[in-house]
């Protein structure tokens, strides 16, 4: 995969120099980095995991204006909850991916995730309906299923999810 990687980008350049050879080289192993084909399962796909990180990122900026904007203004919005979003059978890093990016997301705190079956309880600072939450971090979640890829899908019926303790 290395040496197709190096004259991909060879030809990209469209001369053949040291310089390209060892950008070449210095690229393919950015790549190998990037996504390892290693025992655990997990493969870090590129483009999903740029999507990731820039939807991470402005998820970061968003909640900072939401924050800064609770604190300046004298009324009081907040109707807190605590709801718990199932999940499918998840591979633990787009769990743990999925948890740290709705933490960081506006209003929203990850307070635990439980398995058999994969539970997420959420604490929401404002919460308008329990679906919204709940839809709200299965986007973080498909995101996060994008980066890493997830072999089931993510939503479950949720009035299962209700009826287990």
């Amino acid at each position: 995969m290395a040496l197709s990687v190096i004259a991909l980008w060879v030809a990209l350049w469209g001369d053949l120099t040291w310089a390209n050879i060892a950008s070449g080289v210095a690229v393919s192993l950015a790549v190998l980095v990037v996504s390892p084909t290693g025992t655990s399962g997990v493969r870090i796909r590129p483009l999903g995991a740029l999507r990731f990180g820039l939807v991470f990122l402005l998820k970061l900026v968003e909640s900072t204006f939401v924050v800064a904007w609770e604190v300046v203004t004298p009324k009081n919005r907040i109707r807190e909850a605590i709801v718990a979003v199932p999940l499918g059978d998840l591979p633990d890093v787009v769990v743990t991916a999925a948890a740290n990016a709705v933490s960081l997301t506006p209003g929203t705190l990850t307070l635990e995730v439980v398995r058999d079956p994969t539970v997420m309880y959420v604490h929401v600072l404002h919460l308008d309906s329990v679906e919204g939450a709940r839809e709200a971090v299965y986007a973080m979640v498909d995101l996060a299923c994008g980066a890493f890829g997830c072999p089931v899908p993510v939503r479950v019926d949720t009035r299962l999810a209700e009826e287990s303790p």
